[in-house]
């Protein structure tokens, strides 16, 4: 029988929110006086694991940090990282109502902070008043929807790829890449401090469960591909004890991005 243990989080994020929103927008090379506009007419909130976002679908959330699920009405689920725009777009350029021809509300999306992280969430409406006063942040509506676009393509659409080459894409998209600041040094579960391998990039949030829902395959395949990685040097074999069906150690980010490119 496998040991799992939940890594523990030693003190609850405190993170300022609207720093790590601000950096990801101004990343994207959003003029400041734009930034300071979209997030004044905004809620930006700080999320823990589990938490929900339960806003209407007359909402538009902006990724600030951390990874989400995303499950639609219909069961679908996909999982985003830092930067993934949510909500329908279309309201924001048609400025519809957030009531439908039935006069009913609509469902919308599930939403649930598979990690900490932080969310600026804007009405279409607002949205919409905003890019007719600064047109630039209709570009960075039109950045972030052709980004989520690529994503679903080449992570999501890849459904005839081996299991490996999917769960390898997945990790990838999911995963901060190396030359991005803030890698973990330690990290901390019930059996103490465990120092990270240098070089090695954490990844935290998704179960196998989790990743299983949004690739369309079964637990065991998750399982089983999960253990190839392992097995070839691309993931570390966690010690007894301090395993975590939560949290990822990638040791050769190259190897796996090679993986995660292949056709096979």
């Amino acid at each position: 029988m496998t040991d799992v243990v939940e890594v523990y989080e030693p003190r609850r994020f405190r993170a300022w929110p609207y720093s790590s929103v601000s950096v990801y927008l101004k990343s994207l090379g959003l003029p400041s006086y734009a930034v300071e506009s979209l997030m004044l007419a905004g809620r930006i909130e700080a999320q823990e694991r589990g938490d929900v976002l339960a806003y209407g679908p007359e909402w538009i959330h902006i990724m600030g940090r951390g990874i989400i699920k995303e499950t639609t009405p219909h069961g679908s689920a996909r999982l985003w990282r830092t930067g993934m725009i949510l909500g329908d777009i279309s309201r924001v350029m048609l400025r519809k109502s957030s009531i439908d021809e039935s006069g009913s509300r609509g469902s919308g999306t599930h939403i649930e902070f598979l990690h900490i992280g932080s969310c600026l969430s804007v009405t279409t409406r607002t949205f919409a008043t905003l890019i007719e006063k600064e047109p630039v942040l209709a570009l960075l509506l039109a950045q972030l929807t052709n980004e989520r676009s690529r994503i679903v393509e080449s992570v999501y659409g890849a459904t005839k790829a081996d299991p490996v080459v999917r769960v390898a894409r997945l990790l990838e998209y999911l995963a901060i890449a190396p030359s991005r600041k803030g890698v973990d040094r330690f990290r901390w579960t019930r059996t103490g401090t465990h120092q990270v391998p240098t070089g090695a990039v954490t990844l935290h949030g998704p179960s196998q469960a989790d990743i299983a829902d949004a690739l369309g395959l079964g637990r065991t395949t998750v399982e089983k591909a999960i253990a190839n990685l392992r097995a070839v040097g691309v993931l570390t074999e966690l010690a007894p004890g301090t395993r975590s069906n939560r949290y990822y150690e990638i040791v050769d980010f190259g190897h796996l991005r090679s993986l995660a490119r292949s056709e096979t």
